[in-house]
């Protein structure tokens, strides 16, 4: 690889199946080793996720000595702890056309506030496709009848939507200001246009004193391409789709191969 890493001062990593893979409780031990040299030659690491806080990977939180961390697709930058740094709510017709979308068309939805995840549709459907792990569904909470939660803890961050792909993509690419981007299987983050995960990155950006210019930027999905587009060098997993990786400069090993921690090494970076 001969891209110039002399500028790059900030690692910026998606979670699943970038640095995680499908299934998987908590990072390989090459993986890990490869950060912590990264660290260890003065680079810093931003993990920003589609993920709410609370279903951060326990084992990782615990390793990694991250101050802040991108959540909710850049809609919350909270630090090691969860404490919210900044946020970013949608507005409230946003969320009243999502919420119809998802009823008229037996689709699950999960909201993501900035306490809890939320639904308010299709509870069943939500847990069965997104809580994988022992303990997730409990932490999801069900508010398919009243769907009142926003009136005490303010308007979701960010949506999770699952269900028949063929009900979904009518609505892709078809409504101004959202973006319904394909993360896994029947699985779509759905977040405002000027809302995504390069907000919470440039929130860093703007503390550090450092510009896109420094950042390397990894991701698999359709939510990590504004960051990958935007990073001085911008990485797409082998496990992303052909229309992720179009948007990187390299195109790693899968992220069951440690590829994310490969293109580090071959880069000098770790």
């Amino acid at each position: 690889m001969r891209e110039d890493i002399s500028a790059i001062r900030l690692i910026v990593c998606d979670i699943d199946n970038t640095l995680l893979p499908s299934g998987w409780d908590d990072l390989s031990d090459y993986t890990y080793a490869a950060l912590f040299r990264a660290l260890q030659k003065g680079y810093r690491l931003l993990i920003c996720t589609g993920r709410h806080y609370t279903l951060m990977p326990k084992g990782m939180m615990a390793k990694l000595p991250m101050e802040r961390i991108g959540t909710i697709n850049g809609a919350c930058l909270c630090d090691h702890d969860g404490h919210t740094i900044e946020k970013h709510p949608m507005k409230e017709e946003d969320m009243n056309t999502i919420t119809r979308i998802c009823i008229e068309n037996d689709i699950g939805l999960g909201f993501k506030f900035e306490d809890a995840i939320v639904t308010y549709a299709n509870y069943d459907r939500f847990v069965a496709n997104y809580a994988k792990k022992p303990g997730e569904a409990e932490l999801i909470v069900n508010d398919d009848a009243k769907r009142t939660h926003h009136l005490k803890y303010g308007l979701p961050l960010g949506t999770f939507i699952v269900g028949d792909e063929s009900r979904i993509e009518p609505f892709v690419g078809k409504m101004d200001n959202l973006i319904f981007a394909w993360s896994h299987r029947s699985g779509y983050d759905v977040f405002l246009k000027d809302i995504n995960k390069c907000t919470a990155v440039e929130r860093v950006l703007k503390d550090e004193g450092l510009t896109w210019n420094n950042v390397i930027a990894f991701g698999d999905a359709g939510n990590d391409t504004p960051m990958i587009d935007k990073a001085k060098i911008g990485v797409a997993l082998g496990n992303a789709k052909d229309n992720v990786q179009a948007h990187a400069d390299i195109v790693a090993d899968t992220c069951a191969n440690d590829g994310a921690a490969r293109v580090l090494e071959e880069l000098g970076i770790a």
